[in-house]
């Protein structure tokens, strides 16, 4: 990315936007692995951000989509489509993407389809004829809005999107606090693919791992451009879920503890009988907690502890969320409780609930 003079007649919010990623320019590196699917996203949500605030720089719209899915074998999936290597692809936030559809594992370069399509509907069409329709997908939509799908656009997960312009992104503690509460209502709410079997509250085999990845690409898709946010960070003698670091010494750091209390413990593969949880049991592992994300915060001088629990148990138990934050309070930490509905009933009756006879009815 160019800086100094480049930017020097663009003037107002516009100037600001970019000079400041210009003075972070270190925020281009990656926070995983290379090849992995942290990497890729972590590389492509900044490319396409800077990309979009480049078309909107230059006061230009994008023409056409871009989408990037990930793919492990790259190689062997883009010679198998007869898609044209690209070794230079985002390489350059000013290269023109409009209509691009490519495969990628790095974090540049990837195999693009020779043709570029015109419009989101040619774009799905060629996605999903392509068989990567449970790949994790990046798109840029327009100038001003990027979605993840993080299992692909056939997934029966919520996309995240994430809103782009020229004001610069503020990360303190109420922006942290209101993307996990986002979070909750758009992805963790009622999501069909926690679950193994809803109808008998069995969750999948590794929910916390589950929560944990959704989660952790949600936060990415917010806060890509100003902080690493990184999943099982080694701190002391122990693995933090998720950490927010950010660039400018200005910003808020935070820890994230994440635990999952359920009513069954998933059924062993071979097996179909499931091993009741004690409403103890759980919370005692909620509480467990509050320690581990107090001493990754103090081990590490973050600004902030959280520790989350998404509860899949039957029923709305306030004894857990009472306990967390018992716990919690003596030593700062942010603690909160998201309940997982199993089912549309059981979402519309908590938020909808009945009222007593005789309440007065509530205005819209």
């Amino acid at each position: 990315m160019t800086g100094g003079g480049t930017m020097n007649p663009l003037g107002g919010a516009v100037k600001a936007a970019l000079d400041a990623v210009v003075e972070n320019g270190a925020a281009g590196l990656s926070i995983a692995d290379a090849g992995t699917e942290e990497a890729f996203l972590d590389a492509w949500t900044r490319t396409l951000t800077a990309h979009a605030r480049h078309l909107r720089g230059k006061g230009e719209t994008l023409s056409a989509p871009v989408a990037v899915i990930y793919a492990e074998d790259c190689a062997d999936v883009g010679v198998g489509l007869a898609w044209l290597s690209k070794p230079m692809l985002g390489g350059s936030h000013a290269e023109p993407l409009a209509g691009t559809l490519a495969v990628g594992t790095g974090e540049i370069g990837g195999y693009a389809k020779p043709v570029r399509l015109p419009d989101t509907d040619a774009m799905t069409a060629a996605i999903r004829e392509a068989g990567l329709g449970k790949s994790l997908t990046v798109a840029l939509l327009s100038e001003a809005s990027m979605v993840i799908w993080p299992r692909g656009l056939d997934s029966k997960s919520a996309p995240f999107l994430k809103e782009l312009g020229d004001a610069p992104v503020v990360l303190d503690l109420a922006a942290l606090d209101r993307s996990l509460e986002a979070f909750y209502e758009r992805a963790a709410r009622q999501p069909e693919e926690w679950w193994r079997d809803r109808s008998q509250r069995i969750t999948v085999e590794e929910p916390e791992s589950v929560v944990q990845h959704d989660l952790w690409n949600f936060l990415l898709g917010k806060f890509s451009d100003v902080a690493r946010v990184k999943k099982e960070t080694t701190i002391g003698h122990g693995r933090a879920d998720i950490t927010v670091t950010p660039i400018k010494p200005d910003h808020a750091s935070a820890v994230l503890e994440l635990k999952v209390t359920r009513d069954f413990r998933t059924p062993r593969p071979g097996t179909v009988r499931a091993t009741r949880i004690s409403l103890k049991s759980n919370i005692d592992w909620a509480q467990s907690g509050v320690a581990q994300t107090a001493a990754y915060r103090d081990d590490e001088r973050l600004d902030a502890a959280y520790l989350c629990v998404y509860d899949f148990c039957a029923g709305k138990k306030p004894q857990i969320e009472q306990a967390i934050q018992h716990a919690a309070a003596p030593y700062n930490v942010k603690a909160s409780r998201y309940w997982i509905t199993a089912s549309h009933e059981e979402h519309r009756a908590d938020r909808y609930p009945l009222m007593p006879s005789g309440t007065p009815p509530v205005k819209a």
